[in-house]
């Protein structure tokens, strides 16, 4: 038994070391040196490889009407796209090293500073409004959206208040979940920002009943959730002829995107039109790269849409790779957690990737026709610097956990 062993950790080293080891598959880099010192899950960080090259290509086609708006190159979209992914695969391979301690440590202040992030959108001389939206704050001539940060930060600190188990109470619950988790949504919604506050609701409604919180407290949650919105629409409708209205976009939102999708579908937005050409124009035999036609005529090609250019250059088959990529993230996840003996890591990988995934499931559900209009972008293809780094954050704090994991486990 001995020299057998022998023989085939020796036959492995052979193998490792051959020249045509690297041959053998599209990822053995990750087995260089180098990339030795990347942990936890080999599977997500094949995933973001993958995922990053399809954004550089899906950038550099989908790009073209912009850049022509611009007077500026395709290329140099690329470029941008490419520091941005440098940039998130330093911060996921920083945030991977991190002790799962500091972020459970830091939980409550990290949600407090993207609050504070939050409330600067709506000051004049920081915050930027676009289409009646304050969604955007510069700040050292860097413009960027709290909302991406925000979302992620109120993930761990569910996490966190869940840990503590001081939720014995309904009153305990409302304060300690219920409120700051409504507390950001209205904010985001204020700021034009609805679909990424139902996104997140949504995200911790699941996550809360995956942790097994007490259905008494679900049930009163989803009440209180849907009387809210109800008063929201009521405001917004109410106030929209005001000089200063209460929730400007929601009841355009309604009237704009979801009316239409209701009725007829969503075939009565121009950008919906032009995304249903370019999905019908993919099939079995796709264009190929470079090939899309709808790339010049549909709006917002390149992030709220780029999965129609997906499937409009790839095919079906392309369509279906890109989803499975979301959905095997997904999985990992929940081996992850599977494998976590503290209920903070458990909400913060489940929690994470669970937004993460569902944006991408909600972009290519809008894409397609099944969803009304939303503007969520497809995370870690859309173009886009800020939604990359704090992706790639989250990433990198599920790939802590799973390292955590590993070296548990010895």
């Amino acid at each position: 038994m001995g020299n057998g062993k022998h023989n085939i950790e020796h036959d492995e080293q052979r193998v490792e070391n051959s020249p045509l080891s690297t041959l053998h598959s599209p990822f053995s880099i990750l087995h260089s040196p180098f990339f030795r010192s990347f942990r936890g899950d080999k599977v997500i960080w094949r995933i973001i490889i993958c995922l990053s090259l399809v954004s550089l290509l899906v950038i550099y086609s989908s790009t073209s009407s912009l850049a022509y708006r611009a007077q500026s190159s395709t290329f140099s979209y690329v470029l941008k796209q490419f520091v941005s992914f440098v940039v998130s695969i330093l911060i996921i391979y920083g945030a991977h090293l991190i002790s799962i301690r500091w972020y459970r440590g830091l939980a409550k202040l990290v949600f407090l500073l993207s609050v504070g992030l939050l409330l600067l959108t709506f000051i004049g001389g920081i915050g930027v409004t676009f289409n009646e939206g304050a969604r955007w704050v510069k700040l050292f001539g860097v413009t960027f959206q709290p909302s991406e940060f925000t979302k992620f930060a109120l993930i761990l600190y569910v996490a966190k208040a869940v840990e503590e188990n001081n939720l014995g109470s309904f009153k305990n619950y409302f304060w300690r979940i219920l409120f700051p988790v409504g507390a950001v949504c209205l904010l985001l919604i204020s700021g034009g920002s609805t679909s990424v506050a139902l996104l997140l609701a949504f995200t911790i409604f699941i996550i809360l009943f995956v942790v097994n919180i007490r259905s008494s407290y679900l049930w009163k949650t989803a009440g209180i959730a849907l009387a809210a919105v109800a008063l929201i629409v009521a405001l917004s409708y109410a106030t929209k002829d005001m000089k200063y209205s209460v929730f400007p976009r929601v009841h355009k939102m309604i009237e704009e995107r979801l009316h239409p999708f209701v009725s007829s579908g969503s075939g009565n937005k121009f950008q919906a039109k032009q995304a249903s050409i370019a999905v019908a124009s993919g099939g079995l035999i796709p264009k190929g790269p470079g090939n899309s036609t709808q790339r010049h005529i549909l709006p917002n090609a390149y992030d709220d849409y780029v999965y129609a250019i997906i499937v409009e250059e790839y095919g079906i088959m392309g369509a279906i790779t890109v989803l499975l990529l979301y959905l095997i993230l997904l999985y990992r996840a929940v081996v992850i957690a599977r494998s976590c003996t503290r209920s903070f890591a458990v909400v913060s990988v489940l929690g994470l990737m669970s937004l993460i995934v569902f944006q991408a499931m909600l972009h290519m559900g809008v894409t397609v026709g099944i969803l009304p209009v939303t503007g969520q972008t497809l995370p870690f293809i859309s173009l886009g610097s800020s939604s990359l780094i704090t992706t790639g954050f989250a990433l990198g704090i599920i790939l802590s956990i799973s390292r955590a994991t590993e070296e548990r486990r010895g």
